[in-house]
């Protein structure tokens, strides 16, 4: 098994994000086994764009862009001008296949591409950005605080959630028998599935509509999910899902959402 570790200290790219334009720096992570399936892991606080691309490589390639406002007079301070900033630091890790990439909580505006081989895991998690990933093929996990989540051309297995941001997912293939999650806060879901996928859709919206152009079976019963009783009253809370199947029905897929439309639908 061999370990890779590669940390950006934060002195460094301070230095680099101290001029008005950080230049773009390529970082290539060999694996232990470019032959077998990889996982990439992201955890990112501060990020405009996050951008994960498949490519016809056998390494990961990080590319690290973005922009410093040090000359703006925002940032003068009595008379005196910002010449330096804390930095972002940029940590990676390479352990048998899987590569782990962190940013510092302080990294702002900063752009973040990867390119990683197609039969790629991903599993993300940004505070603070915007997601974009694009031809990958394992099961994926994403999560975003404040920003958008787009899947473009993915295979395999999807977890994504979004408190503050819309949610777009194309998937190509599905992996058979295994459950998948749509699920956001405030934003539209739309997921497109292939059109001999096998699954029991969940669905729920409260401030929204759900469309598909599926040929789903749908049972609209409502289920108790809450009793309460005190001071002389008896209450009874109900959430209304949707429940259908496609195909003859397979493992849960699950949409939710409680500002916002779902659509689901037939890939072209």
């Amino acid at each position: 098994m061999k370990k890779l570790s590669i940390t950006v200290l934060s002195v460094v790219l301070g230095m680099l994000l101290s001029s008005t334009l950080l230049a773009q720096n390529d970082l290539n992570v060999p694996l232990s086994n470019p032959d077998r399936p990889g996982k990439l892991i992201v955890n990112a606080v501060f990020a405009d764009d996050v951008i994960i691309r498949a490519y016809n490589g056998r390494e990961v390639s990080i590319i690290l862009d973005g922009e410093d406002e040090a000359d703006d007079d925002y940032y003068n301070r009595n008379g005196l001008r910002r010449i330096s900033t804390s930095g972002a630091g940029l940590e990676i890790t390479e352990d048998n296949n899987e590569v782990t990439v962190k940013t510092s909580p302080n990294s702002d505006d900063i752009e973040l591409e990867i390119l990683v081989p197609e039969n790629f895991s991903v599993q993300m998690k940004v505070t603070h950005g915007d997601v974009y990933v694009k031809g990958v093929r394992g099961e994926h996990e994403i999560v975003a605080t404040n920003g958008d989540i787009e899947m473009v051309e993915v295979r395999g297995s999807v977890i994504v959630n979004s408190v503050n941001g819309d949610i777009e997912v194309e998937l190509l293939e599905v992996f058979d028998d295994t459950p998948m999650s749509f699920t956001c806060l405030n934003g539209d879901i739309e997921v497109g599935l292939p059109g001999n996928a096998k699954f029991t859709g969940k669905m729920k919206t409260d401030y929204g509509d759900v469309y598909t152009n599926f040929d789903m079976r749908i049972d609209r019963s409502a289920s108790a999910s809450e009793i309460t009783r005190g001071e002389g009253r008896y209450t009874v809370t109900v959430n209304k899902w949707i429940t259908g199947t496609v195909n003859g029905g397979g493992p849960e897929y699950l949409f939710k959402t409680l500002h916002g439309d779902i659509e689901i639908r037939k890939n072209s």
